[in-house]
């Protein structure tokens, strides 16, 4: 337990005067490199958040929580399969799901459900080719289902089996030179018998909308189709290739997964976003893991400013510390005088790198103070996302080394004799 009277000697002494100019300027630059470790810490910590939750984000867009597939081959009565899906829910639990059931949110359920065949082939246009990757959908109802895409020409709503349809992606439709209300020929290979051989489906479709996700690859490698025509090139009536599935909360997507999957059982097979996206997400957790070790070390550096502050005002507070034990302070005070002294001086820059790291976050978030190339990246601006448990771990690791740091000079300091520093001075 501190004393009353380890405090008052503490913060004396951090508070060092005019006479030990020396020591104050240390004490002052380990006051700094703290906070300027921690500042570095919160805004890259929170830049990487940001970044990660962008791209998820995104990814969710354009994707769906969940993908039901049938092993072996398509699926076929898929409407009901549907209507069986529709009807299933998980309770969410631990505290979050304490504080949602709060809310009246304690229970995921399915928000959509769009029956999809995917197809590869080969988009052709007077000015160019291009691999493709088409999804054929319903329209009106994957209008709905993909409500975060950016729709920069026409509807999703707009594909209907009455005509053949298609809606690129942007770096598609850029690549291959075409607008809504011109033609492109869709190339499916594996088509009919013939005695030179086997030739290609050739289809002719009208764009007749251009989408954005932000991400390279879905904009210039993905279309869509009505699925009436996508289940005709494929050879499959009445039939699809799987369902995709969105549910109400995606951070249950992997509960929902194992239900879903007890549910149907074999041989339909049940996958989650994440786990669709594992090696990428890990990267990004491990990327985000390694930078808080290496800039921690700007943290662990200013903590060495502490123990040689510490040490330098050891030396010179002998005669003091002699007299304190004379008046019956015993070591263990002592000891706790100068950790506090080094933990008050931690807990300070601790503070004012926390400030300024939130500070510069905000002005990051609200200012587009640093403009990043958006044909190159899939954000204009560096996002930001300031979480507390992040910001709680990195103050907390500032306090920790600052304490540790304090163990030496504070244990040199109870170990002086005081008679032989009163005798010699």
């Amino acid at each position: 337990m501190i004393k009353r009277f380890e405090w008052y000697v503490a913060l004396r002494y951090l508070l060092a005067g005019k006479k030990h100019r020396f020591t104050s300027f240390i004490s002052v630059m380990a006051v700094v490199g703290v906070s300027i470790g921690v500042c570095a810490l919160i805004v890259v910590i929170a830049v990487m958040a940001g970044f990660q939750k962008e791209l998820r984000e995104r990814l969710l867009g354009v994707n769906s929580h969940l993908i039901v597939q049938r092993l072996g081959g398509p699926i076929l009565g898929y409407q009901g399969l549907m209507r069986e899906i529709s009807q299933l829910s998980v309770e969410k639990r631990g505290l979050s799901g304490l504080w949602a059931r709060i809310r009246g949110e304690g229970t995921v359920t399915v928000e959509g459900i769009l029956p999809c065949v995917v197809l590869q082939g080969l988009l052709s246009s007077a000015s160019g080719q291009a691999g493709v990757m088409v999804r054929g959908v319903p329209g009106e109802l994957a209008g709905r289902f993909y409500d975060r895409i950016k729709m920069r020409q026409g509807t999703l709503a707009s594909l209907t089996d009455k005509a053949p349809q298609v809606v690129l992606g942007w770096r598609l439709a850029k690549n291959l030179g075409v607008s809504p209300g011109e033609k492109v020929k869709f190339i499916l290979p594996g088509g009919r018998a013939t005695p030179f051989g086997m030739l290609p489906k050739i289809r002719t479709l009208q764009v007749v909308g251009v989408f954005e996700t932000g991400l390279y690859e879905f904009d210039a490698t993905l279309a869509f189709i009505p699925l009436g025509l996508a289940q005709q090139l494929a050879g499959m009536k009445g039939e699809v290739s799987h369902l995709e599935v969105k549910i109400t909360d995606p951070f249950y997507a992997g509960e929902f997964a194992k239900l879903l999957a007890q549910k149907l059982g074999f041989p339909y097979w049940v996958i989650d976003w994440r786990r669709m996206n594992a090696s990428l997400f890990s990267a990004l957790k491990l990327e985000k893991a390694a930078m808080f070790v290496i800039l921690t070390l700007i943290v662990v550096v200013a903590a060495f400013n502490i123990v040689a502050a510490l040490i330098m005002l050891v030396g010179e507070k002998r005669e003091d510390i002699a007299i304190l034990k004379s008046m019956g302070a015993s070591d263990a005070s002592i000891l706790r005088i100068f950790m506090l002294t080094g933990f008050l001086l931690g807990a300070s820059g601790m503070m004012l790198g926390t400030l300024g790291g939130l500070l510069l976050c905000f002005l990051i978030a609200r200012y587009p103070i640093i403009k990043l190339p958006s044909d190159v990246y899939y954000v204009d601006r560096l996002p930001v996302l300031v979480q507390g448990f992040d910001v709680l771990t990195i103050a907390l690791a500032a306090l920790i080394l600052a304490l540790l740091a304090t163990v030496y000079p504070a244990k040199q300091a109870a170990k002086l004799p005081p008679a032989e520093v009163l005798r010699y001075g």
